[in-house]
């Protein structure tokens, strides 16, 4: 005889009353610190430029407010010109007053120095070109066959017995029929002039002087034109 074994399954079930208990899931919260930070950061910086662009709108208003403040009472100042300004003898001259006399005066002195240049450039350009005309110029004692001989070397001695006769030789070029003269003085004195016509394009002309124990002194003979224009001059002394 076979044993039979019996297998037993045991259901329970629920207690009619009582509900199963059901576990309900649980929240957590955590918190992003890094976000947080640059959330705070973008935030500031906004409040900042708010602040900075409000308070330059407001500084502009009040300058603009205080210029026109300003315009408003300070009145235009209208400027004269000054003519013919005299002050008596004691009486303060104000400072735009002599500024303005000070430059006049600068103006004046500048104007003159120029004017005295350009006298001198002219007179120095006329002598120049005068000169031109002026090939040969020599103070000598003998003319040989139209040519000065034995130059004089600034001093001439004289003898009480024996006079000495000096000539001044000149060569002059492109001053065809025009006049010359040569003019002897003494002591800054004039002692002789004599007139001499120019008859070719290159002409050579001469003067001369006797001098004696009794023209003891300072010499000049000079060359000048129809104008009076000095073209040449020679200095020598009498002993």
């Amino acid at each position: 005889m076979t044993d039979k074994k019996n297998i037993v399954i045991k259901v329970k079930y629920p207690v009619s009353g009582k509900v199963a208990e059901i576990s309900s899931p649980k929240r957590v919260t955590e918190w992003n610190v890094r976000r947080i930070l640059v959330a705070a950061g973008v935030l500031v910086l906004i409040l900042a430029a708010l602040f900075y662009f409000t308070n330059n709108d407001v500084q502009d208003n009040d300058l603009d407010m205080v210029s026109a403040v300003d315009r408003q009472a300070t009145p235009p100042v209208e400027v004269k010109e000054t003519e013919n300004i005299s002050t008596q003898a004691g009486e303060k001259v104000s400072p735009s007053v002599k500024s303005i006399k000070e430059s006049n005066k600068i103006n004046t002195q500048t104007a003159a120095g120029k004017e005295v240049i350009k006298k001198q450039a002219n007179k120095e350009q006329e002598h120049l070109e005068v000169n031109h005309n002026v090939s040969r110029a020599s103070l000598t004692y003998k003319i040989d066959n139209k040519e000065p001989v034995g130059e004089v070397v600034r001093t001439i001695g004289i003898n009480r017995k024996k006079p000495v006769w000096v000539y001044y030789f000149t060569e002059l070029k492109a001053m065809k029929g025009k006049r010359v003269y040569h003019e002897w003085l003494k002591n800054g004195v004039m002692v002789s002039r004599q007139a001499l016509v120019i008859s070719g394009d290159s002409w050579r002309t001469s003067s001369r002087k006797l001098l004696s124990g009794s023209d003891k002194g300072s010499w000049a003979v000079r060359l000048v034109d129809e104008k009076g224009r000095l073209l040449n001059e020679k200095n020598f002394k009498v002993e």
